[in-house]
């Protein structure tokens, strides 16, 4: 049969099947396809604004709803803007939003078989074989994994099957037209995904060339001309979201990202597990590796493989990606010269499925020498996996699943031969032990039975309610509210550290927090600025850690917060309980399953958060504020701005600190460090267990878990004072660092963290204050394995357990495959306030920076400080620093009334829509226009209607300088690069149609 419409119903049929037997068991286990991760905190409420936009027929222009103001089309062409499916949403109702999110990824997944189909139908390959490769292609690992985590990656899974197509129409002597159509498609559907499309096509078209360049019968020079025209082509029909789109890449914070992370070479772990990941699901290696083959996929590439020669071409693809998924820096290459995420490994499935389809055609044809190398391969393969994962089968039970089928897969392919199987019971064969692996592969994702990310799945319908009572209905008497103003969460708010960062979005409150892949590079300066803990790549702002002054400056009126945290939790200063008659106003809890938090929500108001624009009167000297600290910073921006540039005639302020540097001493908290044969001997009465409030042993206890020769310490004597002497000399050591201020945190000798106490001198100092914590020279030693080894022989010494060879062994073994990436966590807590900081490990694709330096709020208090406790846990075995300060800052009547002044100096008749800000301002002297809109080229500022260039002020916003008098204010937006990119797009269609209908025309002559 011929691949017709037969052919693409063939396929529709054992789509829907394989669909109802994968994602049939969402209906039992009562999950939606919506991760709790992203799929939470980005791509549900996306895809919900983008709805209301459709429905409001704008999707251009600025949006004060994203974070503190964003370009809707910057920050949503990575999502949803150049995706045709996110379009189709409109057709469902408000309250449907959730169904349509998960129809879309089944309807995506489907268009990227059909589009494999579409290419593979031009080649000559045998109509079951295509069918076979076009469900290979479908169903892959990675086109399953992210069907539940990143819905938009299926994309590129559509997109270059069909470039690939165009490329094959090109070479052989057809339109170039296509090609030119597909291209477009690719740029406009996401800068990221168009990248990666264009150098996996580039190597395509090279490599198809080479494979054919003997049968090509156009001149080589035509065949380079219409390829490169069809690419400038798509590239003039993508300009009107491309450009745009580029332009708002390289002015975003991730340009700034480190190459491969640093990375030469990935940690030894990620090549021992990489064996484990070819064919199997459920456990996802580091670095986004998702690979998931059948077991048919597997042998079709030993066979290609064998037969090199034969497939030269394919056989160098394959190398070329083998070799790329060993090196960081081919990931790091792919993935835009930033992070070494192999999300690029989806131009694999391509030359996969295309291996398949030879498999499957040459299968009646197999000889001895085939059938013996393919045993051999999946004999080694097995042995290799039991020998990276320390010579034994310690896997999770799913993967000798998986194993099972690649062996059953082997035996039909022996077996066939063998019993001269006729073509159609080869055909029934093979496709339905790929139907079976396929579902199976699913399984490691979707059943809680197989794998973990069936567990961060939200419930059906927990994702609406909870976008829906995320301030627990408390958005309605903010809105009610008039005038602009923004709105914060307080720490901890929610319990997770990520409080869902885009929820505000929808509900109308501007809260400042945002978590967008393109994030305004300006804000991400501005947060770096201000020293602000809590600064991502992705989340630059986040809830401005609690500051006052911080929140003040970006005009945060409103904080919502847990009924519970009122005089247990410290807030912002100035921020006070909202009454109504005399009642605290109090919005009752409206539980979600396992998102809620479980308490009622207040609001917090201050009368000192500033209006959106206002006038400095002076501007700051620019050599002086980037020689203060963070602290200092957000202080001075109260008393004058700072311009870029400067501002020709405002008088020039000279600031003067006001934090107060607080005295303190370290002491070590050495409870629960085994420094002395009496701790040991407390140690293993309360179950070897140093923590006495978590022991809660009782006699029976003792009797039962501790026979008497446990706790005796006479065996093995000498050992046990040879370890507790060496944890005196870890603490006498570390106190010697520390005398004259905290300069390093370590761990005793079983890698346990030692907890200090910042004792601070003169507590009366640091009443009325926000206290705040400067880490500076920040050096982190990385738990190595030898650590890990040898801590655990350190607690098995201390709780009298053997040390055995195999105990020894797997020690090794799980050090080796969960070696440290340089992750850690600090929690630091005082009167009233816990606050924290974490560094990201050197495996996060995301948001890796290594943090030298940190400031961390402790939070405002009325009342002095005494103590201070730090801890810290993770990959790491001890900190050091340079230095360490404690800083308090006081908010008295001068603070208040700078702040109260410029409210005052905010502009009047302030009225703010999308893409307009205005207002009059009236001074008496030479001034300086400040705002809290983050700084972008795409706005147009005009006074008294004449056009004024803007300036970057304060770092991060708009601003300008403006002459004494009374003005009139207009600010308007346009998104940068809209207007040239709309030209292109219609110089390319004009190509388009000249010459589409030249060529149509010719042919009909």
């Amino acid at each position: 049969m011929k691949a017709t419409k037969r052919q693409y119903a063939y396929y529709t049929g054992m789509f829907m099947i394989l669909v109802v037997a994968l994602y049939g068991i969402f209906l039992l286990t009562g999950k939606s396809f919506i991760w709790e991760g992203d799929g939470l905190a980005q791509h549900y409420p996306i895809l919900e604004k983008f709805y209301t936009w459709l429905h409001q027929g704008s999707l251009t222009g600025w949006s004060w709803d994203l974070g503190l103001g964003a370009d809707k089309l910057t920050t949503f062409s990575y999502y949803v803007l150049g995706d045709p499916f996110s379009y189709l949403i409109a057709f469902f109702p408000k309250g449907r939003l959730e169904l349509g999110y998960n129809l879309l990824i089944l309807l995506r997944l489907y268009a990227s078989g059909l589009a494999f189909l579409f290419f593979a139908r031009q080649r000559s390959f045998k109509p079951a074989s295509q069918l076979v490769g076009t469900l290979a292609y479908t169903f892959t690992g990675y086109s399953l994994y992210v069907s539940i985590r990143h819905p938009f990656f299926l994309l590129p899974m559509i997109l270059f099957p069909l470039l690939a197509y165009g490329i094959d129409h090109v070479l052989s002597g057809k339109s170039w037209i296509p090609l030119a159509i597909f291209t477009g498609l690719a740029l406009i559907s996401n800068f990221y995904f168009a990248y990666i499309l264009a150098l996996g096509s580039l190597v395509y078209a090279v490599l198809r060339y080479l494979a054919i360049r003997q049968t090509v019968s156009l001149p080589h020079w035509r065949v380079l001309w219409q390829l490169v025209g069809a690419g400038l082509t798509g590239f003039l029909l993508a300009g009107v979201l491309f450009i745009p789109s580029l332009l708002g890449v390289l002015s975003s914070i991730r340009a700034t990202a480190n190459f491969a992370n640093g990375y030469w070479l990935y940690p030894l772990n990620y090549y021992l597990r990489f064996p484990n990941a070819i064919i199997t699901t459920g456990n996802p290696l580091q670095f986004w590796v998702n690979l998931g083959l059948s077991g048919l996929t597997f042998l079709a590439l030993v066979f290609v493989l064998r037969h090199f020669r034969r497939y030269l071409w394919l056989n160098i693809s394959l190398i070329l990606l083998m070799v790329g998924v060993l090196l960081p820096a081919v990931a790091a290459v792919m993935n835009g010269g930033t992070t070494p995420s192999q999300r690029w490994l989806l131009l694999g499935c391509l030359a996969f499925s295309l291996a398949v389809m030879t498999f499957v055609d040459e299968l009646p044809q197999l000889t001895r020498g085939d059938i013996a190398t393919l045993i051999w391969s999946v004999l080694g393969l097995l042995i290799i996996v039991w020998a990276a994962n320390g010579f034994i089968y310690n896997n999770h039970r799913h993967d000798f699943t998986m194993y099972g089928l690649l062996l059953l897969t082997l035996g039909v392919v022996i077996v066939g031969p063998l019993y001269q199987w006729t073509p159609r019971l080869w055909q029934m064969a093979l496709l339905s032990l790929l139907g079976l692996n396929i579902v199976a592969n699913g399984y490691g994702y979707f059943s809680p039975n197989s794998g973990g990310a069936s567990q961060q799945l939200l419930a059906r319908s927990v994702a609406t309610k909870f976008q829906k009572n995320y301030y627990d209905g408390a958005q309605r008497f903010v809105k009610a509210q008039g005038g602009f103003h923004r709105s914060a969460i307080s720490r901890y708010y929610y319990y997770a550290t990520d409080a869902k960062t885009n929820m505000g979005m929808n509900l109308g409150t501007h809260d400042i927090m945002s978590y967008f892949s393109i994030q305004n590079g300006a804000i991400g300066d501005f947060s770096q600025a201000m020293d602000n803990s809590q600064f991502k790549m992705n989340k630059p702002i986040n809830q401005a850690d609690g500051r006052t002054t911080l929140n003040n400056l970006l005009g945060v009126r409103t904080i919502f917060a847990r009924s519970n945290q009122l005089g247990i939790q410290a807030f912002p200063d100035g921020y006070r309980p909202v009454k109504r008659q005399g009642k605290r106003v109090t919005f009752r809890d409206q539980p979600v399953h396992d998102l809620g938090n479980n308490y009622n929500t207040v609001l917090l108001q201050s009368k000192y958060a500033l209006p959106l624009a206002y006038l400095q009167t002076h501007q700051l000297n620019a050599a002086q504020f980037w020689q203060l600290n963070g602290v200092e910073r957000e202080q001075a921006l109260t008393t004058g701005a700072l311009v870029a540039g400067g501002a020709h005639g405002v008088p020039t302020r000279t600031y003067h600190k006001q934090g107060r540097p607080i005295a303190y001493r370290v002491v070590q908290d050495d409870t629960t460090v085994l420094d002395s044969l009496k701790k040991v001997v407390t140690y293993r009465q309360q179950g070897n267990q140093n923590d006495a409030q978590l022991a809660q042993v009782t006699k029976s206890s003792l009797r039962k878990k501790n026979k008497d020769r446990s706790v005796n310490i006479r065996t093995g004597q000498a050992r046990l004072k040879q370890l507790t002497r060496q944890n005196r000399q870890i603490l006498r050591q570390n106190a010697k660092k520390n005398q004259h201020g905290l300069r390093q945190m370590t761990s005793d000798n079983q890698n346990n963290p030692v907890t200090y106490r910042l004792k601070v001198d003169r507590p009366q100092r640091t009443a009325h204050t926000e206290l705040y914590l400067e880490l500076d020279g920040i050096q982190a030693q990385r738990l190595s394995v030898a650590d890990n080894y040898h801590g655990a022989k350190t607690t098995s010494a201390f709780s009298n357990t053997a040390y055995t060879g195999i105990q020894r062994l797997n020690v090794l073994r799980n050090a080796l495959w969960r070696m440290s990436d340089g992750a850690y966590s600090m929690t630091v807590s005082s009167f009233h306030n816990v606050a924290s900081f974490n560094q990201l490990g050197q495996t996060n694709l995301s948001d890796y920076q290594v943090k030298h330096r940190v400031l961390l709020n402790l939070g405002y208090s009325a009342k002095p400080r005494r103590t201070i406790k730090l801890t810290f846990k993770g990959g790491v075995k001890r900190l050091n620093f340079k230095s360490v300060k404690l800083v308090a800052v006081p908010f008295g009547k001068g603070y208040q009334q700078r702040l109260m002044q410029l409210k005052r100096q905010g502009l009047r008749q302030l009225t703010v829509r999308d893409n307009r800000v205005t207002g009059t301002t009236q001074a008496s002297q030479a001034s300086v226009l400040t705002t809290s809109i983050p700084y972008s080229s795409g706005w147009r500022l005009t006074v008294d209607g004449q056009s004024q260039a803007t300036k970057r002020v304060n770092v991060g916003f708009i601003g300008a300088r403006l002459a004494p008098g009374n003005h009139r204010i207009v600010l308007t937006y346009h998104t940068p690069g809209l207007r040239i990119g709309l030209f292109l797009s219609g110089v390319g269609l004009l190509i388009l149609l000249v010459v589409g209908g030249g060529t149509w025309w010719y042919r009909r002559k």
